[in-house]
């Protein structure tokens, strides 16, 4: 965790863009980057509606971030999103082998910066006069579900963190979701794993405590297989809040799934007292539509 608060620098710039705006809400486009070179892009969805001060949800998705997230959660009350992207510009898809290591010093990089890039983001949040700090809520989904454990450790203005269809062991994280054969599948695992070793769950899971903890998993999820799931959720400390859906992993197509993560972590949320049943999150009827299964 030292390396995390000693790479994270004062932040030095903001530069905010709006992109859309109606009678509800505003969504501005963000950059922040810090003294030390970090930069990082983010999406911030502010409501007109509720009080003066409105809480927080920080969210770092997994194959969708940024703008996408926002338009997923749909009518999100009087609660600010703030969704926050990866600070990493490289290529992701239709490489080679060869490109594939060529990034990887990069990527590496990139991952590791995503801890102090989010706080950035917490030290943007806290310039403004808008933001009730007793509930800023950090949402990790799949990939961001690895990243914000270490997030929380390092960082405590996170109110509270929800860890959505993630796991322990990264080892065996990456193993389960290499198309590889045994056992060059072994040997990459075992290298990427040394490669973010930094960021491995069990290590900062714990130290989330005495914050409240939700952890989510699906008991189809052969991505986050069962065993390594639940040794992320023994890791974790007190107060903790663990629910199983019959779900895969994250399918960004179906309503169903959307619906049932949605009203299990407002659940918990009014379970925390960070929510009350007035202020519900509803999907959008016109993009539930878009994202069903063909």
């Amino acid at each position: 965790m030292l390396y995390f608060l000693e790479r994270k620098s004062e932040l030095v710039t903001v530069h905010e863009r709006i992109i859309e705006e109606n009678s509800e809400f505003v969504v501005s486009e963000l950059a922040f980057a810090d003294a030390g070179g970090i930069e990082v892009e983010a999406y911030l969805k502010v409501p007109f509606e509720g009080g003066p001060l409105h809480p927080v949800m920080i969210t770092l998705g997994g194959a969708a971030a940024g703008r996408e997230v926002i338009d997923y959660l749909g009518d999100t009350g009087g609660w600010m999103i703030l969704a926050l992207d990866y600070p990493y510009r490289g290529a992701t898809d239709d490489m080679s082998h060869w490109e594939f290591v060529s990034i990887l010093p990069g990527a590496r990089r990139a991952m590791l910066d995503t801890v102090p890039a989010g706080m950035l983001a917490l030290d943007y949040l806290y310039r403004r006069d808008d933001v009730d700090r007793k509930r800023i809520v950090l949402s990790g989904g799949s990939f961001g579900a690895l990243f914000s454990p270490a997030l929380a450790a390092a960082d405590d203005r996170v109110s509270a963190v929800a860890i959505l269809f993630g796991a322990g062991h990264l080892q065996q994280v990456i193993d389960a979701n290499l198309d590889l054969p045994s056992p060059v599948r072994q040997v990459v695992a075992w290298v990427g794993s040394v490669i973010v070793s930094p960021l491995e769950p069990l290590k900062y899971v714990h130290r989330i405590s005495p914050r409240p903890v939700f952890m989510l998993s699906g008991t189809e999820d052969v991505a986050m297989p069962e065993e390594i799931s639940r040794a992320l959720h023994e890791a974790a400390g007190e107060p903790k809040t663990i629910r199983w859906l019959s779900l895969g992993h994250v399918n960004l197509k179906s309503t169903e799934f959307h619906q049932q993560v949605l009203d299990a972590c407002m659940e918990w949320l009014q379970e925390i007292g960070f929510m009350t049943e007035d202020e519900v999150f509803v999907l959008p009827t016109s993009a539930a539509r878009e994202w069903e299964v063909e």
